[in-house]
């Protein structure tokens, strides 16, 4: 089992991206969000985003700006560009995507109201074909909740999935 200790740590919101250029343990709980990670492991540099929604598009006229790593394609823009200005080498990108569970609520009714899980995880698939980015790894789906714990510089992932009856997790 890895020693987590000796990394410093961040818990990452919904809607938040982290940029690692120092060794850096990454958590987050995901139910229909997606978590998505890129790393250039020989470098040591890894990215990480907890996306909310598929896309921005509907918030494009919006008065505000919105927050970027809230969706999907905005997230991934971001982090794919703040690591091309550290002059990562997208060949050497490692990408792995996590959660977009559906039916978190209970019953079967509830599954495909929105399907919010199953559309960020199809917006990811999309924007990395678009970027000639291939995933190493994915676990999605489901009807569980995953906590994800993330080292930034090596791009290992540990995942636990969480139980629905459990209201502590």
């Amino acid at each position: 089992m890895q020693d987590f200790d000796q990394y410093p740590k961040v818990f990452l919101q919904t809607g938040d991206c982290f940029l690692g250029v120092r060794p850096t343990l990454v958590s987050t709980v995901l139910g229909s969000c997606i978590a998505v990670t890129m790393c250039e492991p020989a470098r040591g540099i890894g990215a990480i985003c907890h996306a909310f929604l598929p896309d921005s598009i509907s918030f494009q006229n919006s008065s505000r700006e919105p927050q970027v790593c809230r969706f999907v394609d905005t997230a991934l823009e971001n982090m794919f560009s703040s690591l091309m200005k550290l002059k990562v080498n997208p060949e050497n990108i490692v990408v792995k995507m996590f959660g977009g569970a559906s039916g978190l609520m209970g019953g079967t009714e509830r599954t495909n109201l929105y399907d919010i899980g199953g559309r960020n995880i199809r917006a990811v698939r999309s924007w990395l074909m678009n970027h000639g980015l291939p995933l190493s790894r994915s676990q999605v789906g489901g009807n569980q909740g995953r906590k994800l714990h993330f080292l930034t510089h090596t791009g290992d992932v540990w995942i636990k999935q969480l139980n629905r009856s459990c209201r502590e997790c």
